[in-house]
């Protein structure tokens, strides 16, 4: 079997509840959670101490893992020789990329708190929602490609690790600049930062996605 062959074990009605119900709720929580009178591509107008916008970050984080987990499984090919339920296998994978968000965003929004640098905090914790922002776009475009277009399943898995790297590069590109302009730290810092909390996650995600078990 290709290393990278595409498999859709998912019935059409799940696929659907996750995707459009993802989508609801996003939606839902813009107008519950932000002024109506905010543009939510302001984004140094809005307050981050704010408990509402808070609270909208946190879901807007949760339905991110939620659809890269969907657009991610048809490649996830985990074999589970006790109970090989293909729920159990999304719910691995979700487990998973919320654990590398979780301990990337903690450890990474923590390394400027160790280091005493509460100002580049608030601004890094400012930066880190557009990125988020800009990869729930991500997800929510390849959920649609992977699902609902009759592109040739062969070229799919080429254009999610594509874009997915890409849009991974070009946030650890800005993040190494961020870094290097407001902390000032010799670039041996600036590797390890990346390396420990974001490139070497990503890449353990992405080798097990694309190359892990094959049935």
């Amino acid at each position: 079997m290709d290393a990278f062959s595409l498999r859709v074990p998912l019935g059409d009605n799940l696929i659907n509840f996750i995707f459009l119900g993802s989508l609801l709720l996003l939606v839902a929580a813009r107008f519950v959670l932000i002024p109506k009178d905010e543009s939510i591509f302001k984004f140094k107008s809005l307050v981050i101490e704010n408990e509402n916008f808070t609270l909208y970050v946190t879901l807007c984080s949760l339905i991110h893992i939620v659809l890269l987990t969907l657009a991610l499984f048809p490649f996830f090919n985990l074999v589970i020789p006790f109970y090989n339920s293909e729920i159990l296998k999304l719910l691995i994978l979700f487990i998973i990329i919320f654990i590398y968000q979780v301990v990337s965003y903690t450890l990474g929004n923590g390394f400027f708190l160790i280091l005493g640098k509460n100002k580049e905090y608030q601004e890094n914790y400012k930066n880190r929602y557009i990125f988020l922002f800009i990869k729930l776009l991500i997800a929510i475009f390849l959920c649609f490609i992977v699902y609902y277009t009759s592109i040739p399943k062969v070229y799919i898995p080429y254009i999610a690790i594509g874009i997915i790297s890409v849009s991974l590069i070009a946030e650890w590109i800005w993040l190494m600049f961020f870094i290097k302009k407001q902390i000032n730290l010799p670039g041996y810092y600036e590797f390890l930062y990346l390396c420990t909390f974001e490139i070497l996650p990503a890449l353990c995600i992405l080798k097990l996605v694309f190359l892990g078990d094959k049935p």
